[in-house]
């Protein structure tokens, strides 16, 4: 599959080039493509400050509201759409340098946010029915028991004691792990 999408993209890239360079001319195409890459690189880091500092805010915000996830959903939203974006710009080629661009528009985002969002639902609700990923809700509503507790450490005397004691009358032989000081003993 990797393979026949490869040859599917540079298809796709070529006749694109090879469409525009008939249009246009070789020259046109040449600064047309660089134009785009010079083009990309300043969205790039334009947009990429611009979603971080949303994500910085919204993480700054924590969760308070309804309002406050819708902006926290799509700060990262955001977020992982401009990274497409900024992947789409990095691979050479023409359609992927305009995909990338148009990824890097806010407008386009805005309009591709609800699409990723139910795609996103739709993965992460398919891979909870499948087993794949599991979530603290449905360990517990499965009969998983959880035990609050602390970790101890075990003593590390390094001569063990192999005296019989005395417990209530009885004798019991075997390595005392934990003891009591007796008051006449030293």
């Amino acid at each position: 599959m990797p393979l026949i999408t490869f040859v599917l993209y540079l298809v796709v890239e070529l006749a694109a080039l090879v469409w525009l360079a008939s249009t246009v001319g070789i020259l046109w195409t040449v600064v047309t493509v660089l134009g785009l890459s010079v083009l990309g690189l300043i969205a790039m880091r334009s947009q990429g400050r611009r979603v971080l500092g949303e994500l910085r805010t919204a993480n700054a915000r924590r969760v308070r509201g309804p309002a406050d996830a819708a902006a926290s959903a799509g700060a990262v939203t955001d977020g992982a759409l401009v990274a497409i974006g900024s992947l789409l710009l990095l691979i050479p080629g023409l359609v992927s340098s305009v995909l990338g661009l148009l990824l890097m528009i806010p407008l386009t985002r805005a309009i591709l946010r609800p699409v990723v969002a139910r795609f996103a639902a739709r993965r992460v609700e398919n891979l909870v029915a499948s087993g794949r990923l599991v979530t603290t809700r449905g360990r517990f509503r499965s009969g998983h028991v959880v035990i609050d507790g602390d970790v101890v450490a075990e003593p590390t005397d390094p001569r063990p004691r192999t005296t019989p004691q005395v417990v209530e009358g009885q004798v019991i032989e075997g390595t005392v792990i934990e003891s009591t000081p007796r008051p006449d003993a030293r």
